[in-house]
Order: structure tokens, then sequence, then C-alpha cells
């Protein structure tokens, strides 16, 4: 069985997470700031910086192989956005970033008291839909037409997981 944690991301892995951020692949499916561009340590540092984020290196049997996010972070009315990816295709499909969001979930609500989290993704990015889906999350609406996933114009569809909701794996 893996064994999956997450830790801090911190300045010794930034070139990695600027690697795997860089991959077209990856970075298709996250925000404006992070798509179709070449990622560089510093981006990553200032990220890491910015008191509205915490960022956690996914490790799976103590292999470095992605990362989930805490963003937009608001202690005044509880809640932050989640983001996540595995760096190396050959992770995929055995539960890794699932784990990592449900350890990141854990503490956001926990340690931070949060009491919801979010998170969206592009409707055509199925695998992450089953992936929220699965640690508890729900579907809360969507913005039609509002992000352009390979040339085309789709929905970006939220989701959403209160504290009182969350089940620990």
């Amino acid at each position: 069985m893996d064994v999956i944690t997450i830790e801090r991301l911190l300045p010794d892995d930034f070139e990695l997470v600027a690697t795997w951020l860089s991959k077209s692949e990856i970075n298709r499916w996250l925000t404006v700031e992070w798509r179709n561009r070449t990622v560089s340590t510093t981006l990553i540092a200032i990220a890491v910086r910015n008191t509205k984020n915490r960022l956690f290196l996914i490790r799976c049997n103590s292999q470095a192989c992605g990362l989930a996010a805490l963003a937009d972070i608001d202690i005044e009315d509880a809640t932050a956005a989640v983001w996540y990816f595995l760096g190396d295709s050959a992770f995929s499909g055995r539960g890794i970033a699932s784990e990592a969001v449900r350890q990141v979930a854990r503490k956001a609500f926990q340690e931070l008291k949060l009491q919801s989290l979010y998170a969206w993704i592009m409707e055509d990015n199925v695998a992450s839909a089953k992936l929220l889906h699965t640690v508890g999350f729900r579907e809360a609406g969507r913005i039609r037409r509002a992000t352009c996933s390979n040339g085309h114009q789709v929905d970006r569809v939220y989701f959403d997981l209160l504290s009182c909701e969350y089940q620990p794996g």
C-alpha cells in the first residue's frame, strides 16, 4: 500500500515543481497565470511567500510526485480554494491526489479553522471531477463558457466542501 504524505513546499523543491508546472499537460487545467507558460522558480517563490497560499509537496512512498495547495485563503470568511496536480502520469490512478486533497482539507479545517473549501475545474476535466467527488466535494454550480480549454470556451464547474461534511479518508 502506498504511503501518501504532504509537506510544506520548500525552496529545495521549487525547481521540480516549476518543471511540472511548465508541462502543458498539467498547466492546461490551471488558472490563466499558470497556463501555457514556462514557470520559473521565482514565480513559485512568490506563490509560496503569499500569505493567502499554502503549497504542499505530495510524496508517494517518500518520492515527490505532485503538488496540492490552498489559495485565496480568507481567514475572516473562513474559506479557501483547493488546487492540485500530479507531476508525473506514472502516479495517476492510484488515489494519490485524492489522499493529498483529503490531507489538505484536514489541515484547512483543523489547523486553519476554515469552514468551506472550494475548487473549480474545466468541464472537460473528468478525472478532476471524479477526484473531488471521491474526496466529498459536491458540485456547487457553474459559470458557462468561463474558461478556455484547448482553444474552446468551456464551463467552469465549481465544487465545495464544508467542514461539517468532511469525512477523513
